[in-house]
Formats: C-alpha cells, sequence, structure tokens
C-alpha cells in the first residue's frame, strides 16, 4: 500500500489522506477521497507489492466515464488505475521555433524604432512599394499569371490601340504637331505602350511626331519596358538628331526614362497616359474618435513575432491640419457627420495639379483610367496577392476620366 499512496501523491500533486486500516477495503478509499475528484490520466505503478497487503495489491480500480464513481475489484494482479479525462483542459502546443523576418519587415521596423514611434500608412506604403532595396515594384516582375495582379493591357491588345485610337484623335485636334511628348505613368511591363506604338505604326505622321517618355522608378520594370518595346540602344542608331535613351522599333520613336514627371522635357505638347497608376498612390487614413479626428498610424505589434498593428494618434498630426481639412472643405456637415473614416492621397492632388499646369502651359491632355469613386473615399487599402485572372476581370469596372 505504501506504493499505492506514493503513486496517488504525484499524481494529484496535492496533498491526499493517507489510507488507514479502517477503511474497509482501497475501492472504498478510492471512492470517497480520489474518484470524486478531477480525473487523471491512465496512472500504473511497476512497484513491487507490500508483503503486509498482499490482498490489497491484486486490486484493479476502473471508473466509469460519467464520473459516478463505480469501482470494481478483482484479483488481476497488477496496479491499474483508469480514469476518464475527458474534462480535462488541454492546452496547445507552444511554438518554440522563431519566424524568420522577410528584409521588407525588418526595414520597416528598423524605420519605426528610428523614428521613435509609428509611422504614417502613406509612409508605410511608401516603403513597402517603392523601397529601392525590398519595395515590391523594385525587383521583380509582379504583373500576368505568375505575378499578384493583372491588368486591362495584358488580357488583350485591343486596349492599348484603343488608347492610341484615342492619343491620335487629340493630336489631330491640336493641329497635328511636328513634335508631341507622349508620357506614361507607370507603364507596367510597357504592355500598353507596346499596343499603342505597333497600332500607331501605319499612320506615318503621327508616329514620327511622337517621343515617348516612361515615368518609371522601377529597374526591374524598366528592363521589361525596354524589351516589349523592342527598343535598341541610341549608339545603334544613324540618325542622332531625335534625343531618347532609346528607340522602339514599332515605330521608330525616341523613348527615355524618368523617375518623375518633372523630368520629362516640357516646351511640346504633352499626351499624357496613366492607367491604374494613382490608385497605388500612397495615403494617409484618418479615423473619428471622441476626442476628433485621428490619423491611423503604423506601429509594431506587442508581440514583434505577429508584425504590425495599427494605432491611432494622441493628437492632430501634421498630415491631418494640412490634408483632411482641405478634403472636407465644401462637404456638407451632415454629409460629414455619417463619416467614420476618411482618406486622403496627397500625391494624387500633386500629381493632378501638376499635369493640369503642364497641359494648361504647353497644350495637350491627359487620359486617367483608375478605380475611383464619386465622393469622400473612407478605406480602399486592401491587399490581393497571386489574384487569378478570372477574379482579377471581374473587378475591373474602372471608372474613367479624361
Amino acid at each position: 500500500m505504501a506504493a499505492l499512496r506514493r503513486s496517488l501523491f504525484v499524481a494529484s500533486s496535492c496533498r491526499w489522506p493517507l489510507l488507514h486500516r479502517d477503511h474497509a477495503t482501497t475501492s472504498d478509499f478510492l471512492r470517497s477521497n480520489f474518484l470524486h475528484r478531477a480525473p487523471f490520466s491512465q496512472l500504473s505503478s511497476n512497484s513491487q507489492p507490500s508483503p503486509q497487503s498482499s490482498t490489497d495489491a491484486n486490486t484493479t480500480i476502473n471508473t466509469d466515464g460519467d464520473g459516478d464513481g463505480d469501482a470494481e475489484s478483482s484479483s488481476v494482479p497488477g496496479r491499474v488505475i483508469s480514469v476518464d479525462r475527458s474534462g480535462l483542459y488541454n492546452p496547445p502546443e507552444h511554438e518554440h521555433t522563431v519566424r524568420e523576418e522577410s528584409p521588407m519587415v525588418k526595414n520597416i521596423k528598423s524605420l519605426i524604432k528610428f523614428r521613435g514611434g509609428p509611422i504614417t500608412v502613406a509612409e508605410y506604403m511608401g516603403e513597402v512599394l517603392t523601397n529601392p532595396i525590398t519595395g515590391f515594384y523594385m525587383n521583380r516582375d509582379v504583373f500576368g499569371a505568375g505575378g499578384d495582379f493583372i491588368t486591362s493591357p495584358e488580357v488583350s491588345q485591343m486596349f492599348g490601340e484603343l488608347v492610341g485610337v484615342w492619343s491620335m484623335c487629340l493630336w489631330d485636334q491640336m493641329g497635328q504637331p511636328k513634335h508631341v511628348n507622349l508620357v506614361e505613368l507607370g507603364p507596367g511591363r510597357g504592355t500598353l505602350m507596346a499596343d499603342l506604338l505597333r497600332g500607331a505604326a501605319k499612320f506615318k505622321e503621327f508616329s514620327e511626331s511622337l517621343s515617348v517618355h516612361l515615368v518609371e522608378c522601377s529597374p526591374a520594370l524598366r528592363k521589361l519596358q525596354h524589351n516589349a518595346l523592342c527598343c535598341t540602344e541610341r549608339d545603334a542608331q544613324k540618325d542622332n538628331s531625335r534625343d531618347g535613351d532609346a528607340f522602339s522599333a514599332f515605330s521608330r520613336a525616341p523613348v527615355s526614362w524618368h523617375a518623375d514627371l518633372e523630368q520629362v522635357p516640357q516646351g511640346v505638347p504633352t499626351i499624357i497616359i496613366a492607367h491604374e497608376f494613382f490608385d497605388a498612390l500612397p495615403v494617409h487614413q484618418f479615423q473619428r474618435t471622441p476626442r476628433g479626428w485621428s490619423e491611423k498610424l503604423i506601429d509594431i505589434a506587442e508581440d514583434s513575432s505577429d508584425g504590425f498593428r495599427f494605432v491611432l494618434s494622441r493628437e492632430p498630426t501634421t498630415a491631418s491640419k494640412l490634408y483632411l481639412t482641405k478634403r472636407l472643405k465644401g462637404h456638407f456637415p451632415d454629409e460629414i457627420a455619417q463619416l467614420e473614416h476618411v482618406e486622403v492621397c496627397p500625391h494624387a492632388v500633386e500629381l493632378t495639379k501638376n499635369i493640369a499646369k503642364r497641359i494648361s502651359s504647353d497644350g495637350g491632355g491627359a487620359l486617367i483610367i483608375d478605380y475611383g469613386q464619386n465622393g469622400i473615399v473612407s478605406d480602399s487599402l486592401q491587399l490581393c496577392p497571386q489574384v487569378s485572372e478570372t477574379e482579377n476581370s471581374k473587378q475591373k469596372e474602372a471608372s474613367v476620366r479624361v
């Protein structure tokens, strides 16, 4: 019995009454002191029976799953206690493996720590999309079936050809000038511009007037655009009278690359095309709180292994003072009172102003094709990795603004 008492004491992890001889049987003792308590898993003892208690040493105790404490005694050798453990709490296994962070995550966490606190959603988007080393667009092809999304020019060449027809009509309305800057913002793979130039090559006067300017910050995408336009380097051209980094084999038009619109030469009429460019520009987001409007910020999660989290600014930020007030200006108070979230894209506002100034001074026009809505945008930020062509085509109800 000494061995049995030791086993019960270890299994229960608490203080148990000693087994005295005044108990009628071992079963009576277990019924009164053990079976009514929390059940335990199978408990066995390999200890040899005590010579003073050979009868108790041959006892087998079985408990029912209903926990009513029924027990039976038998003369089967050995000590085995079978109990119901269905009511026990089984904590999940703790994961000890360390998640390896991507270079992009490390970079953003370093930025937050360097700033001494959260960063804006706009800063976060800028780092994620266009960081020179870890940016989403900077070092790989993100389009098509092997990428994360697909755009209209990749579906059919008719899209680029129709944009070319629009461009030629605008050129004709401007009086068929001898020199025109054809600018595309965010050309992607260069598919739209390649289809445009291929179709326009049949109209000699129009194609010869074009100087193509691609506004692209990604070195990887610039290479794809160079190949899509079938470009040859400037040194390989006999005619050096037309400026350009390279020349397209489709229309012999000079092609140049720029980091932003400001680098594109001025002084001649300009046709600007932007297809799904504005919707990728960084945005600031604001949320209504009991203390007023607060800006949504990005901070490191409390458990750093979970990445990042949204937090709210405790007081008005520079962005809320500069952009939010202007964005809400002109809207009715009843409309503003119903808003819980507001999104502002200062880059889009500034870019639109620059486009308007350029067209006003040099002549031309702009075709902007993108997602949008009339009114205040609340929250358009989303992540759609590896979207299939079918799913993407269903979302192509884009609004067109000229």
